[in-house]
């Protein structure tokens, strides 16, 4: 009998070393927050001070090869991050593309856009788990309403500044309304580094201030009580590089005749051409540029880029060579039009008074630019692990798994091993 009890002692001292002793939570009660900021390159962290992202890296498991999917463009990476699908599924084939019956999508972040698949908060909301998403794409819908308990939908606008704020508000409630599942946007060094520089001053200041964001989420996790665990995930949508020669697309078009539209974003474009256009002809005028860019029919898209074939994705596919660019008639100033940059100005050129320094979109598989940043920390996550490639699809059943919960409908990537 003697033995028998020691037995039993060791056991549940062995499991209660294992599972952090009795006051820990449990996957059961855990809270996720989910920070992703936009355009965030391994480069810049190792530029600067990033003391908080630096803790984030030594105490949890971190990459700096988030493979975005392709487009490597903000709007596509949101919803594969917040759904684990591949564009194929979700929809959304860029910033800017054309639907036959919606029309033109601009850098929309309602969730009626989408055309399958579920956002990770939409998951958690319907296996009877709280969430909460600020500022992210996909958190409310027109038809729908918000999609998540707490969701800034369809107003206010939250600065990030007020979205950490009130990431900070929902980690301390108690209740029934308490989130388990915080999601969150932040503008992050993106646009600074597009009209900057993917290096400059300006940008490492902004990336500063991104850390200083992950500070205060980590500090408020530092403050919960120790009966509740929580870990915290912060990635980015893509990476950027300069650039230089812009490929003028609406130049092309109107130069030679195409009869269509065009929507372009970063480094790759789509072309819708009107019913009565000469497929073949446009396909032996788009060719002979093939030293700014690459030329694929719908159909016939190269293996990175999984898009399937509906007619979003227009009858051609543009992709830039590095570090030519691509972009639309409208990131030209109106004194442009005026002097004619899309009827008498080159048709790939570096404009004299720079647009955009640095850019993203290419193929992440070969343009390894286009890779952000990743790091978990917290519950059950193991301490100083390097992660190796991670594509951007697997960030939905990674964070599912974390709150012991079902990935969503649709999703395809595969749960990290973030623990020991």
């Amino acid at each position: 009998m003697f033995q028998k009890a020691q037995c039993w002692l060791i056991a549940a001292l062995a499991c209660i070393a294992v599972n952090g002793g009795p006051a820990s939570a449990g996957v059961a009660d855990r809270t996720v927050v989910v920070a992703l900021f936009d355009g965030f390159a391994p480069a810049m962290v190792k530029s600067t001070d990033t003391p908080n992202l630096d803790r984030m890296q030594a105490e949890g498991a971190w990459s700096h090869r988030l493979a975005p999917v392709f487009p490597s463009v903000s709007l596509t990476n949101h919803v594969s991050f917040t759904t684990g699908c591949w564009p194929a599924g979700h929809g959304i084939l860029s910033n800017i593309f054309f639907d036959p019956k919606r029309g033109r999508f601009d850098h929309s972040y309602d969730a009626d856009w989408r055309t399958g698949c579920e956002t990770m908060w939409e998951a958690a909301e319907r296996q009877g788990v709280v969430a909460a998403a600020l500022q992210i794409a996909g958190r409310g819908s027109g038809t729908r309403g918000k999609l998540a308990t707490h969701a800034n939908w369809p107003r206010p606008h939250m600065t990030d500044d007020q979205v950490v704020e009130r990431a900070v508000e929902l980690l301390s409630m108690k209740g029934a309304d308490r989130p388990r599942l915080i999601a969150l946007y932040f503008t992050g060094p993106d646009g600074t580094a597009h009209r900057t520089g993917t290096l400059s001053a300006n940008t490492l200041t902004v990336v500063r201030r991104s850390d200083a964001i992950v500070g205060k989420l980590m500090k408020a996790i530092r403050a919960l009580p120790r009966e509740r665990e929580a870990t915290l995930i912060v990635g980015t949508d893509h990476g950027l590089m300069d650039v230089g020669p812009l490929i003028n697309i609406a130049r092309i078009m109107n130069k030679h005749e195409i009869k269509g539209r065009v929507a372009a974003a970063g480094a790759s474009a789509y072309i819708y051409l009107n019913k009565n256009e000469n497929v073949a002809r446009v396909e032996r005028v788009l060719k002979g540029y093939n030293s700014a860019f690459d030329v694929y029919r719908r159909g016939s898209h190269p293996a990175f880029a999984k898009l399937g074939t509906g007619p979003r994705a227009g009858d051609f596919l543009l992709v830039a060579k590095p570090p030519h660019w691509i972009e639309g008639p409208e990131v030209f100033p109106d004194y442009a039009h005026m002097l004619g940059v899309t009827t008498v100005w080159p048709e790939i050129f570096t404009p004299p008074v720079s647009v955009q320094r640095a850019a993203h979109g290419y193929d992440p598989a070969t343009v390894t630019q286009m890779h952000g940043i990743f790091y978990a920390w917290g519950a059950g996550v193991a301490k100083g692990k390097r992660v190796g490639r991670i594509d951007i699809v697997d960030v939905h059943p990674t964070v599912m798994e974390l709150l012991g919960l079902k990935p969503g409908k649709g999703a395809k990537g595969k749960a990290l091993a973030l623990g020991r």
